[in-house]
């Protein structure tokens, strides 16, 4: 197993050397715990791949996984609405913030054509794909490798099923470490959070909120001010996810 941990986010010529090293990894068959801003993540690419990443989170086989995406996978590879579109562009380009969205996808694109059925039919639920934008500089470096190169990576926080995602790459189980290729840290994720909860997910063309992430707050103001679209509260109480 490699590891790689830099104690904080380096300057952008070694995040993207990190990147190509997890991608190559990533792409080979391997898995990684990669240091998003919404939380650590554990991630592969093929289908024994991503069955790994369910073995080591102890993660039940009919939850899906998520997918690493930026506009470009957004707008090429789902299927949404010109609204949808200015939502994205919105909360992620013009302020900046992480966001995961459930939307369909087109099973015909050349983005997925290279992609093993095992690794697609654990990452997708019916004809909706999650998709994880904005997740930090890794994260967007990856997502800029997947889309060029026709790779999707795919996966989940890193941590075991219903503990909470980790904030630190300490608080990463050391099982589930180990049983990983690649570990990379960047120190504390930028998005941490006392509910122990990643990304924002929103359903599109719907915008019902699935998961209540760390800057909801944040994107619920977005929403009510560019939108005029009122997001629910968050949950005072009991799970912070739909999902």
């Amino acid at each position: 197993m490699l590891q790689i941990d830099r104690g904080q986010e380096p300057p952008p010529e070694v995040v993207r050397e990190d990147a190509r090293t997890a991608f190559r990894i990533l792409k080979a068959g391997g898995v990684a715990v990669l240091p998003f801003s919404v939380s650590y993540a554990i991630f592969g690419h093929t289908a024994r791949a991503v069955e790994r990443v369910y073995e080591l989170k102890n993660r039940k086989p009919t939850k899906p996984n998520g997918v690493i995406g930026n506009w470009d996978i957004l707008s090429g590879a789902l299927v949404t609405t010109a609204r949808d579109r200015d939502l994205v562009r919105c909360i992620v380009d013009d302020h900046g913030l992480p966001l995961s969205v459930v939307a369909p996808f087109d099973r015909e694109h050349p983005w997925l054509q290279a992609c093993e059925w095992g690794a697609l039919r654990r990452s997708t639920k019916g004809d909706t794909m999650d998709l994880l934008l904005n997740a930090g500089a890794i994260h967007n470096e990856l997502a800029r490798l997947s889309w060029e190169g026709s790779t999707p990576l795919f996966g989940s926080s890193a941590n075991k099923s219903l503990s909470g995602s980790k904030f630190e790459l300490k608080d990463v189980e050391e099982d589930l470490k180990a049983g990983c290729d690649l570990v990379v840290g960047y120190g504390r994720s930028k998005y941490a959070n006392r509910w122990l909860i990643g990304s924002t997910i929103i359903e599109l063309p719907t915008w019902k909120v699935l998961r209540f992430g760390g800057c909801y707050e944040q994107q619920q103001e977005i929403v009510r001010k560019h939108f005029g679209h009122e997001l629910p509260p968050r949950p005072t109480e009991g799970s912070m996810s739909l999902v």
